[in-house]
């Protein structure tokens, strides 16, 4: 949570999904701050690819856990809109470290992500057959993304981000008056 006790909103799900896109556009529309956990992680410690290559899998994932507690943490002062990685989620400490904000998976199928990734040869979880080996990860962490989700936005299709930017934005206000009501009933 933010220092005042606010929660950000954290975009999770598959690589390709738009989760960064969506989420400067959530953020600009709204007057969030945004941080992408990938972009913090290259610009803090490098070349995602490079550090796989250097270092390994695991050693990534420690480095991605510590730098969602650096931005949770310091959170900009203010309400924030950051999007994970992919794997980000399937972290036993990065799931601790949502407990508390408004988790939204951003849910795509493989036909829409499919020209994203045929384009981008940068992801080292996708290689030697980018769609086999994206719809295989897909498959593992499915459950992992629905069960961590406050709210499902689904991005399949021409769907565009203004358009999921308000989709997102009602959600987040509808669970927000419904966490509220239901305090008020308890007290």
């Amino acid at each position: 949570m933010t220092r005042d006790g606010r929660a950000s909103i954290i975009l999770i799900g598959p690589m390709a999904a738009g989760k960064s896109w969506l989420g400067r556009g959530l953020a600009q529309s709204h007057g969030y701050a945004f941080v992408d956990s990938d972009e913090y992680i290259v610009a803090h410690h490098g070349e995602i690819a490079q550090i796989f290559v250097d270092h390994g899998e695991a050693h990534f994932r420690d480095l991605e856990a510590s730098s969602i507690e650096e931005i949770l943490r310091e959170d900009l002062g203010e309400r924030s809109v950051v999007s994970l990685g992919g794997g980000a989620p399937m972290s036993e400490r990065v799931r601790r470290l949502l407990q508390g904000h408004t988790v939204v998976f951003v849910r795509v199928d493989a036909d829409t992500v499919r020209p994203r990734i045929m384009r981008d040869a940068s992801r080292p979880m996708l290689q030697p057959d980018p769609m086999r080996r994206w719809q295989e990860i897909f498959d593992e962490r499915v459950g992992t993304y629905e069960e961590l989700a406050d709210i499902v936005v689904d991005a399949s299709g021409p769907r565009d981000v203004p358009e999921l930017v308000e989709e997102i934005h009602h959600a987040v206000q509808d669970k927000k008056h419904q966490a509220e009501s239901e305090s008020h009933e308890v007290g």
